[in-house]
């Protein structure tokens, strides 16, 4: 066998090999199936920020239910600084990191409203 006979059976290998270099990661990353890093650390801010509101919610509902208040009269955006008043109350209890203080805060208001 001569090194053109060997070129010639080995080409259709070597030009999936090359498609398949350039295809892969074209796919990988148009599907979602590479994460990048920023991608993963705002997964993890989402996750954090949804875990507190969530216990500032539990929280704001035992206080509601404490002081003998209706949930459902805080709804709404007439009633907003009654919902504030008891989102600070309820947060007072949590201790949340500066820098996902704001988003916990508005997050839990809006379960509540």
């Amino acid at each position: 066998m001569s090194f053109n006979e060997n070129t010639t059976k080995a080409k259709p290998y070597i030009v999936g090999f090359v498609l398949g270099l350039v295809a892969a990661p074209i796919i990988a990353f148009s599907a979602g199936w590479v994460s990048t890093t920023a991608a993963r650390a705002d997964a993890v801010k989402t996750a954090r920020v949804e875990a507190f509101a969530g216990v500032c919610s539990a929280n704001a509902g035992r206080i509601a239910t404490a002081s003998n208040t209706d949930l459902a009269t805080i709804k709404g955006y007439d009633n907003r600084a009654k919902r504030d008043e008891l989102v600070a109350a309820a947060m007072a209890d949590i201790q949340v990191p500066a820098d996902l203080l704001s988003k916990v805060t508005f997050d839990c208001g809006h379960t509540l409203s």
